[in-house]
């Protein structure tokens, strides 16, 4: 379990902007906002939060002087951690980075209006080589997430392994662009799409065109 306090008491340490900033994204679409201006106390937050447990807990609790709101994880799509640093040490450690997109990108990166320009699956790719992939995730409620994947190509043995990783169940973190990091629950991952894909593939797949 954990409990985040967003104290407001004054602080020396607080400034114009917030030191951390918290955007819980909800399965019915909704978001809830909550901001920490203490540098001291946003870091505690941080150090708090350990990822591969985090929806594995009942609820997160987030509390200031005047509240206490009780979230259910299960209900939770992901936890956006916004500050000023990199979220690199917490997307995982075999990829060069995992970056969220806006849908406008993403779609400027994978041209889905014209097939005929998208990266055929049968590339030939070579162990080591640095590999990037754009991924299209479809989480609980309908809500969508945008993302840009550098990877180094492993064995053809193990291209099962990212597969896995999406149906784990677990965290799945991410980096934002505006700074800090995201945190999926692949518990609610209705499923996902990357372009280019591997050319190796489970023995009962279903091969069939998508009708844009």
């Amino acid at each position: 379990m954990i409990a985040i306090e967003t104290n407001t008491r004054a602080s020396a340490k607080r400034s114009s902007h917030p030191a951390l900033e918290i955007r819980l994204h909800f399965v019915d679409g909704s978001k809830k906002t909550f901001i920490q201006r203490d540098s001291e106390l946003a870091e505690s937050i941080r150090n708090q939060i350990h990822p591969a447990l985090l929806f594995t807990q009942s609820r997160i609790v987030v509390a200031d002087d005047y509240s206490k709101s009780v979230f259910i994880c299960a209900q939770v799509n992901r936890v956006d951690l916004v500050f000023n640093g990199s979220g690199h040490h917490r997307i995982p450690p075999d990829y060069a980075d995992l970056v969220e997109l806006t849908e406008t990108e993403f779609h400027q990166c994978v041209p889905l209006n014209d097939p005929t320009l998208l990266q055929k699956r049968d590339r030939v790719l070579h162990v080591g080589d640095l590999m990037m992939s754009f991924l299209h995730l479809r989480m609980m409620g309908g809500s969508h997430v945008y993302l840009m994947r550098e990877a180094l190509v492993k064995l053809p043995a193990e291209s099962q392994s990212f597969m896995q990783r999406l149906l784990s169940k677990g965290t799945y973190g991410i980096r934002l662009r505006e700074g800090g990091y995201g945190l999926l629950n692949l518990h609610n991952l209705v499923g996902y799409t990357v372009y280019p894909g591997v050319p190796e593939l489970p023995a009962d797949t279903w091969m069939a065109q998508p009708k844009y």
